[in-house]
């Protein structure tokens, strides 16, 4: 039998560099099949989410100077949407579904534009004032007392959704629908009245148009000046102006405004069950700011803090088909956010003055 040629035979060697040169050939050619692969799956991926892009700005009439400002502003809402949907794919607490977020009109804002253009630090709630007349009038009343739901679009109380749009105003907004619901509570009468006076005239210690302000602030301009007009008489127009309210007719009054028990959403419930009460809270967490508004927010895990930076409208409250009590809020950010403008809040599930600190800084006017 003849002997296997030693390894260090010519021929040897020769197939071994022809295996080593067909292996190196064939993971070149596979990390190359991948590299394209993945190239492509990316340019596949991109190609969808300007799709995605281009479908959102039709939807929102949304124009940009240039094409530069709409490139940065497209990078702007791939981050968002990725976000978005790794949120969206993600399962809530014990692996259950949550209320999911969606690109709404604020997808091209950077976190940083949004805050600075919607959010706004609060000053601190003041505690109630020792003064006679402006105590809490619902106070000795008792949850038997009360309905156990309202909703006060329901019996005609409310206006239409509005848009702030750049402004930071949302304590005007906040008050206006407070004053709306009060003066239909007792006249009967639904009237849109003047968020624009409110930022032009109502200029107390804490309110500053454009750049935050206080609702109660905003109660006080209107008991002293007799009266808030119309929103027809005194159109907005998202930027603080020169008071242009003389001459202009009264469409509402107040006599004082009180504020609610600082932290107790009991003494809201009874504030809420009798007319849409002005609250302050934390709208600065993303899963508020995407919101796409089905289900109860904050029922699933959404956190946020008690660091009061926006202005909101309580008009309600009740108890899903799952047994979760809710706040029903109208917010100023117009009718593409959350539920067509509206969103619900859990109730009773945080012990530091409700979620987001709801029950913190609640006021409302007294007709």
């Amino acid at each position: 039998m003849a002997s296997p040629p030693p390894i260090h035979s010519k021929r040897f060697r020769k197939l071994f560099s022809l295996a080593a040169i067909f292996l190196v050939t064939m993971s070149c050619c596979t990390q190359f099949a991948l590299a394209a692969r993945k190239v492509s799956t990316g340019a596949a991926h991109d190609k969808a989410m300007r799709e995605r892009y281009e479908k959102w700005i039709a939807e929102h009439g949304r124009t940009y100077k240039d094409s530069a400002e709409k490139a940065r502003r497209f990078q702007v809402f791939k981050s968002n949407a990725h976000l978005i949907d790794s949120y969206n794919a993600a399962a809530g607490p014990g692996g259950k579904s949550r209320p999911g977020l969606t690109t709404n009109n604020f997808a091209d804002l950077t976190e940083a534009e949004f805050n600075n253009i919607y959010i706004r630090r609060r000053p601190r709630p003041r505690p109630p004032p020792i003064v006679v007349g402006t105590g809490f009038m619902y106070g000795n009343m008792g949850l038997s007392d009360v309905p156990a739901s309202i909703d006060w679009r329901e019996k005609g109380a409310v206006t239409t959704i509005k848009n702030q749009g750049s402004c930071g105003c949302c304590w005007a907004f906040s008050a206006a629908v407070a004053v709306e619901g009060i003066h239909q509570i007792r006249t009967q009468k639904l009237v849109s009245l003047s968020v624009q006076q409110l930022v032009d005239c109502s200029t107390g210690e804490n309110n500053r148009g454009c750049n935050l302000g206080d609702m109660d602030e905003a109660f006080r301009y209107i008991v002293h000046s007799g009266g808030i007009t119309t929103d027809k008489a005194y159109g907005y127009e998202a930027q603080q102006g020169t008071c242009r309210s003389s001459g202009k007719k009264a469409a509402a009054k107040i006599r004082n405004f009180q504020y609610v028990l600082p932290g107790n959403e009991t003494a809201l419930l009874l504030a809420v069950a009798h007319q849409p009460v002005s609250i302050a809270l934390d709208g600065s967490n993303t899963a508020f700011r995407f919101f796409a508004g089905a289900g109860i927010f904050g029922a699933d895990g959404q956190q946020c803090t008690t660091d009061l930076n926006h202005a909101v409208t309580a008009v309600g409250y009740g108890t899903d088909e799952n047994g979760t009590k809710y706040w029903l809020i109208k917010n100023s950010w117009g009718s593409d956010w959350g539920d067509n403008g509206y969103v619900k809040i859990a109730r009773d599930v945080a012990s530091n003055g409700g979620l987001c600190g709801l029950a913190m800084q609640a006021s409302y006017p007294v007709a």
